[in-house]
């Protein structure tokens, strides 16, 4: 009875070790699927990886020391949010922009921060707005840094959104912000003036929010949205009909 006993128990052990071996196994998968996928997104959005160009899964598994099952996962749920386009047979692609995505992709945003900026206007905290508009004054169109000016446009449109407190409704509207974020890259590099431009924009609209003026916070976000809606139009030769 005593050895049933203990060959049981030497069994219970090796399953437990089985199955903590697999988690180990999944939870390494995942984490080289994500550092592929954050890699290869980064290198879209910053426009190291330009619109059309060809995408090396070869290459990718060589730099990430890693076969090329993380990088295919990757570029999967690349395909799904519209960064690139695969093609059986001819290989993967960073996918184009067309001058639909962009009245499309500005359109939504002007619906959701309009609302957005409303909704919140009574609530939202003046302090963190101050401190966004300190931030905003350390930019201007002689400064290369739109890597951090970019991240902190996103930021500021990002906590507005947030603040509904609508995680549905903040998840579409960051969905939205990656499928043109590279466009926003070149625009704020390739456009003289916009960056100084939109700094002011954005000053405007927290002038709004802290006087809580709905009429105000609308004008304010429908003019900084149109003014970079048309600041994406000048740079048409980027994008496909």
């Amino acid at each position: 009875m005593l050895l049933v006993v203990n060959n049981v128990q030497k069994l219970y052990k090796g399953l437990e070790g089985f199955v903590l071996m697999r988690e180990k196994e999944k939870t390494s998968k995942k984490a080289l699927k994500e550092k592929a996928y954050q890699l290869i997104k980064n290198r879209i959005i910053y426009c190291e990886m330009l619109p059309g160009d060809d995408i090396s899964e070869e290459q990718l598994a060589l730099e990430l020391g890693t076969s090329r099952t993380p990088i295919r996962e990757a570029l999967l749920q690349l395909e799904k949010e519209h960064l690139v386009d695969i093609y059986p047979r001819k290989g993967t692609f960073v996918s184009q922009i067309s001058l639909q995505d962009i009245y499309e992709i500005f359109q939504i945003r002007q619906i959701i921060e309009c609302y957005a900026a409303k909704m919140v206007c009574k609530r939202i905290s003046i302090e963190k707005l101050e401190q966004y508009r300190e931030a905003f004054t350390h930019f201007d169109d002689d400064s290369d840094d739109y890597r951090d000016w970019m991240a902190l446009d996103r930021e500021f449109h990002t906590y507005i959104v947030e603040n509904t407190q609508n995680k549905n409704l903040t998840q579409i509207f960051v969905n939205i912000l990656d499928k043109h974020q590279r466009a926003r890259y070149v625009l704020a590099s390739r456009i003289p003036n916009r960056v100084k431009d939109s700094v002011n924009e954005h000053f405007k609209i927290i002038d709004a929010l802290i006087e809580q003026d709905e009429q105000k916070i609308e004008e304010a976000v429908k003019l900084h949205i149109n003014n970079s809606r048309e600041g994406f139009l000048m740079l048409k030769g980027f994008f496909v009909n």
